[in-house]
């Protein structure tokens, strides 16, 4: 069953819910299964994942057999190769709540070619609880407090990776916000405003601040609503400050949503536009911001 899916990889939480779907249908495809196995149990749904899987930790066979799946070496957490798949596609298999971000997401959304390494965002470990308690709740048909482990032998367990995972380099950022996710087919990415947003809080991710203000001034105006509305929900006021400056002085919107973002520049504070390069005395007066990039075409003041 989980071959014919093809995933890349599957948890044995997975492999539990098809256990439950082949007994619930009483068999698969043309195989039914023997009317002796009337209920599956916890016990019953142990075998049958340990039938099915295969790690090398645990025999003395170096191959895997041919009716088992081998544990995928590039997880630290019990995750099982069931079918092919580039880096972007195991990760999405391997965490249901995880989606593309910063460059990968930027290259999602057609706004700049494919990074050679992979940016996610995740919930942080609170966040990923809450997500695979309402997982569990929607695949069990029942409320979370009433799921027993007596009753329930395996559960979503949050994937731990090697830096390496396919031949690419994986960089797993956990969030404590909300993750608002676009998808297309089976990839997830941050949603559009949201990427925006990140590559201002987090450039070095994007391929650093100067191919972060090209994002902005070749394709901004084009989301201005989807990046305003995820700015002005942002709980950070120097992205809003950082997010005004580009909006409003160097791609001349005028919109009172940004405009009230002025509230949050600080006289006499060592703002920067790059948190991450030194003070610069070109500036903006009107967003109390240092503008600490080589670009000398962004609009400035000087001390």
């Amino acid at each position: 069953m989980a071959r014919d899916a093809a995933p890349p990889v599957v948890s044995e939480f997975d492999l539990y819910l098809l256990a439950r779907r082949l007994f619930a249908d009483r068999g698969y495809g043309d195989t039914p299964i023997p009317p002796r196995n009337r209920t599956l149990s916890a016990r019953r749904a142990r075998t049958l994942v340990s039938q099915a899987i295969w790690n090398p930790a645990f025999t003395l066979t170096s191959e895997a057999p041919p009716n088992k799946l081998p544990y995928d070496p590039e997880f630290l957490s019990p995750l099982y190769i069931a079918g092919q798949g580039d880096t972007v596609a195991v990760m999405m298999a391997a965490d249901p709540f995880c989606c593309l971000s910063h460059a990968s997401a930027v290259a999602f959304h057609g706004l700049g070619d494919e990074s050679s390494d992979v940016h996610l965002v995740a919930p942080d470990r609170a966040g990923w609880v809450g997500r695979a308690a309402r997982l569990m709740e929607q695949a069990l048909g029942k409320p979370i407090y009433d799921i027993d482990s007596e009753d329930v032998p395996f559960r979503p367990v949050r994937p731990r990776c090697d830096v390496m995972v396919r031949g690419r380099r994986v960089h797993r950022h956990e969030m404590r916000h909300p993750i608002v996710a676009a998808e297309r087919g089976d990839l997830r990415a941050t949603a559009i405003g949201e990427t925006f947003r990140d590559s201002l809080d987090k450039p070095e991710w994007c391929g650093g601040i100067d191919a972060v203000i090209a994002l902005w001034q070749c394709h901004a105006l084009r989301h201005r609503d989807a990046i305003i509305a995820t700015v002005d929900a942002s709980s950070e006021k120097i992205l809003r400050v950082r997010a005004g400056y580009l909006l409003e002085e160097m791609l001349r919107i005028d919109d009172p949503r940004v405009a009230a973002w002025v509230s949050d520049a600080q006289r006499g504070s060592s703002r920067k536009l790059d948190a991450a390069a030194p003070y610069a005395s070109r500036f903006s007066a009107r967003w109390m911001l240092s503008i600490n990039v080589a670009d000398a075409s962004l609009p400035s003041q000087t001390l």
